[in-house]
């Protein structure tokens, strides 16, 4: 079985260890947020992990990631919400571990010739989420401040 279809089948329980483990983590935990306000933004971004794991070839240039509105939205809200840059940084760690972590769960179902090639994809998209989100959160709090 490919990583993406893993992926789409434990999407939920991916989601539910997120939040277990961002709950665990000292300096994610202190603000007050509910589930969903934590969460919210999670659907769409494993989704769009799995939509990139669907293309056959590794990434050929620095990204071949899609520009994630999903991504810059989550960066506005987190900015709103008083993360800062660096816990926007463990939430992403925490997304590339769990995945990891789903996948490990389910060593049988694995097909380990596409296996190294899917890592770098999921590396790749997750990281360009990331540098998105940053984007996003910069840039709305140069606006507040403006």
């Amino acid at each position: 079985m490919r990583v993406a279809a893993i992926l789409a089948e434990c999407k939920t329980s991916l989601i539910a260890d997120w939040l277990t483990r961002t709950k665990k983590t000292p300096e994610l935990n202190h603000l007050r947020l509910s589930d969903e306000e934590r969460t919210g933004h999670l659907p769409k971004l494993v989704e769009e992990v799995i939509e990139r794991l669907g293309k056959t070839e590794l990434p050929s240039k620095d990204s071949d990631a899609f520009v994630s509105l999903a991504a810059l939205a989550h960066g506005k809200l987190r900015c709103q919400q008083g993360y800062s840059a660096g816990m926007l940084i463990h939430e992403s760690r925490i997304l590339q571990v769990t995945i990891l972590g789903t996948l490990h769960k389910h060593p049988t179902a694995l097909d380990f010739s596409a296996l190294l090639p899917d890592v770098m994809t999921i590396a790749d998209e997750v990281d360009a989420q990331l540098t998105q989100t940053m984007d996003s959160h910069m840039n709305a709090r140069k606006a507040a401040a403006a």
